[in-house]
């Protein structure tokens, strides 16, 4: 076997892996997320499709909306190709252009690439009846990272810090981010003496660059005295996880 054979199998698998992960989306980018730094002008992404059936996938980048028309997709990049047919089983590269001329150059900024899976019209199975008449769309996000920022990112999970405050009747956890970073979360909870008192629940688990994100708490009341912890996980730029916490005072 040769060696493109082999790097072929084993993206393939890695894909394969990667699918197992979410229960609907049957095209699967080869990963979570994709930098671009100052001066790149072009990113190659491959995409695998999983299902035992061919799609047709249409891209484009918007500002994470999801349901905008590719017609009103972001000005500053653009995905080619752009519409394309994909086998069962099969790999396509995906070529991700950008023009940063317009962008922030003290900050990062971020563009959801949306991979918008067609699926057959027809029937092709009795067991496959009920998969096919749904479209997916998979979005996944693209940051661009100017040069010479004043902070390494590795260093941006020391920097955050949290506060508490009423908002609604109920309440919410702020996140002061002072890093030029987009800070992505998986998970972000308030525990006390080692229970969780409540966790976040937004969708949208990003605080941007230089900024300041509430995000709302389930079923907390605040009936405790002295400091909570913040448990929080970070995704790095390679999609990994990191566990972290910091003490947050109570107002």
């Amino acid at each position: 076997m040769n060696k493109k054979k082999c790097a072929q199998l084993l993206l393939w698998g890695c894909l394969v892996l990667s699918a197992l992960q979410s229960a609907y989306a049957g095209v699967m980018p080869e990963r979570t997320r994709l930098i671009f730094h100052e001066g790149q002008t072009q990113r190659s992404l491959m995409l695998a499709n999983t299902n035992t059936y061919p799609v047709v996938v249409q891209t484009w980048l918007d500002n994470g909306e999801g349901n905008q028309a590719p017609e009103n997709a972001v000005p500053t990049m653009v995905a080619l190709p752009s519409v394309f047919k994909l086998q069962a089983g099969a790999i396509q590269g995906l070529r991700i252009v950008q023009d940063a001329s317009s962008l922030p150059k003290d900050r990062e900024s971020v563009s959801w690439l949306n991979i918008y899976e067609i699926p057959p019209t027809k029937t092709i199975g009795p067991m496959l009846a009920t998969q096919v008449a749904v479209a997916m769309n998979t979005q996944m996000k693209v940051f661009y990272r100017p040069a010479n920022l004043p902070v390494p990112p590795e260093k941006m999970a020391t920097l955050l810090t949290f506060s508490l405050k009423q908002h609604a009747g109920g309440w919410v956890l702020v996140c002061h981010n002072p890093t030029p970073y987009h800070a992505s979360f998986s998970s972000l909870s308030v525990m006390d003496e080692g229970r969780e008192r409540a966790h976040a629940k937004t969708l949208d688990m990003m605080t941007p660059p230089l900024s300041d994100k509430p995000y709302s708490l389930a079923s907390f009341s605040l009936d405790v005295q002295g400091k909570l912890t913040v448990n929080y996980t970070l995704i790095d730029d390679e999609g990994h996880y990191h566990d972290a916490s910091t003490t947050v005072k109570i107002p």
